[in-house]
């Protein structure tokens, strides 16, 4: 990881907003399904399959066409590219010397971490820290206020 404190601080920002984002899904479907079993049915359905177009399991540039878009409504992929482009952006990996690194055809050393980047399809909007931060943020947001509204409409 990176050594600078900037670096540490954004890092704990992320991950605590993914986590908290996490929370929210889990609190809303616990308000918005009627029984404690359909619940736990559904939601580690539904939070697996965020993960897995979130580009965790699949990198962005491997998935198919016709499931990619499914990435913008994931809260995996804004926290997963945000933690991502924290540690590699701007940053030159360095190799051992018994180490040679390719990405595609080409072998680099030290590999650019842009070009990690780059190979995992985190470009755009999704290379930008902030935005996925403010991406958590939203949905964090909604979801706690959806659930709230579900519980206040249940009375």
């Amino acid at each position: 990881m990176r050594p600078a404190a900037g670096s540490y601080f954004m890092f704990s920002f992320l991950f605590y907003l993914t986590l908290t984002c996490a929370q929210s899904i889990g609190l809303l479907m616990s308000a918005a399904l009627p029984s404690l079993q359909l619940a736990l049915v559904i939601t580690p359905v539904l939070v697996i399959f965020l993960f897995i177009v979130g580009g965790f399991y699949i990198p962005f540039t491997n998935m198919p066409a016709w499931i990619s878009w499914v990435k913008w409504f994931s809260f995996a992929t804004y926290g997963y590219c945000g933690l991502l482009v924290t540690e590699y952006e701007g940053r030159d990996i360095p190799c051992a010397d018994e180490v040679t690194l390719q990405i595609g055809d080409a072998e680099m050393c030290p590999l650019p971490g842009d070009e990690v980047l780059n190979s995992l399809g985190i470009t755009g909007l999704l290379s930008k820290v902030w935005f996925n931060a403010l991406m958590l943020i939203v949905r964090q947001i909604f979801c706690r206020l959806t659930a709230y509204n579900l519980l206040r409409c249940s009375r």
